[in-house]
């Protein structure tokens, strides 16, 4: 929420922390909430939205030194909602603040929805959904073009709505390509270029471009997979320095896709190492030094117990600064990878967390 200060994260339960860098401490903070809450769907200007297992949209912001619950979905012509746009924006930068800003989620019924939040004026608008099918994800919202949202269907094919005409449009899509319904993400070498891509999965866990230039407007590029054995799960990442983006693998690796000299290329990130990282125990409180890790695919040894796993999950991993990257850990611990001096990523920490047994088990082996 606050690039490198916080960040949030949602228990399976319903429980929901935040970890706060504050006094040289990193600590865990429980968020008290009125009903089970299910996923973080966006953030706008300090506001985090959130629903709940009853699809109702909250926001949890602060108002002076206290912190406020609103019921969106209670205000007049509120939606339950299932999901919202891609977290693509980095935390941090400086965000253009406008009369006419909205953040668009999708319905449990399938259509998407425009929430007003400009001037704090809240206000709901169905926007329906494409001719012919339902919505099934966002994969960006006016990041890739102003006033655009695009979205894909629960048919598996592109659309976009324009929401200043409020209109609905098809893309060309051959038959044999049927897209996956996870979120996407959008890809822009320069704000002052429209030359871009949409980045998404495919189906059968490929990779699939959307690529759009101004001498051959739009095109489809397929990039596929890392190698034949793996399939990519979950969403891809956020994009970086509009030429690079993270997958996960079906095998708990990461994999980064990356321009160099106009050729796309496969990077094996691995996952996070035990001896190659810094593993912070926030029960003990100690704010220890980060120090940088070589990508390795490489399990410890005599690792503690069956608890502890290192591999990544499929959750979509979010953007924590403008040289760092959240991952989700297959034992419900969190990792992080950064970029360095040399611009290469390397595993820098494993985050505990507050719900993962990995941590309490390792403490008591290492008590015992």
């Amino acid at each position: 929420m606050h690039g490198g200060r916080s960040l949030f994260l949602v228990t399976d339960s319903g429980l929901i922390f935040e970890h706060v860098y504050t006094e040289n401490v990193w600590l865990w903070l429980r968020h008290d909430s009125p009903i089970a809450i299910k996923g973080a769907l966006g953030n706008y200007n300090g506001s985090l939205f959130l629903v709940d297992i009853y699809g109702s949209l909250l926001i949890r912001e602060r108002s002076g030194s206290e912190l406020t619950w609103i019921n969106c979905t209670a205000m007049r012509k509120g939606r339950q909602v299932i999901g919202g746009p891609p977290w693509d924006a980095i935390p941090g930068k400086d965000m253009k603040v406008t009369s006419e800003d909205a953040i668009f989620f999708t319905s449990k019924n399938g259509r998407l929805l425009q929430f007003t939040v400009a001037l704090r004026k809240f206000k709901w608008k169905d926007c329906k959904h494409p001719p012919g099918t339902k919505v099934s994800s966002i994969i960006d919202q006016e990041l890739f073009r102003e006033n655009i949202v695009f979205v894909i269907g629960r048919n598996g094919r592109l659309y976009q709505y324009n929401r200043v005409i409020e209109l609905w449009h098809e893309h060309y899509q051959s038959q044999h390509l049927v897209l996956s319904r996870v979120p996407g993400t959008a890809m822009r070498s320069s704000l002052l270029s429209l030359t871009g891509s949409l980045f998404m999965l495919s189906e059968d866990g490929g990779l699939v471009e959307y690529h759009w230039n101004s001498l051959d407007g739009w095109s489809w590029v397929e990039h596929g997979t890392p190698h034949r054995e793996v399939t990519l799960v979950g969403s891809p990442s956020p994009c970086f320095e509009g030429n690079s983006l993270f997958l996960i693998g079906s095998d708990g690796k990461v994999y980064l896709r990356y321009m160099e000299q106009m050729i796309w290329r496969w990077k094996n990130c691995g996952f996070p190492s035990w001896g190659q990282v810094n593993v912070e125990d926030q029960r003990r409180a100690e704010a220890a030094d980060v120090r940088e890790a070589v990508c390795t695919d490489e399990q410890k040894p005599n690792d503690i117990n069956k608890h502890c796993n290192t591999k990544v999950s499929s959750t979509r991993p979010i953007p924590y600064s403008e040289d760092s990257v959240i991952f989700e850990l297959r034992d419900g611990r969190l990792a992080e990878i950064q970029r360095g001096e040399d611009s290469q990523w390397t595993w820098s920490r494993i985050i505990s967390t507050p719900t993962s047994l990995c941590l309490e088990n390792y403490w008591t082996a290492v008590a015992s």
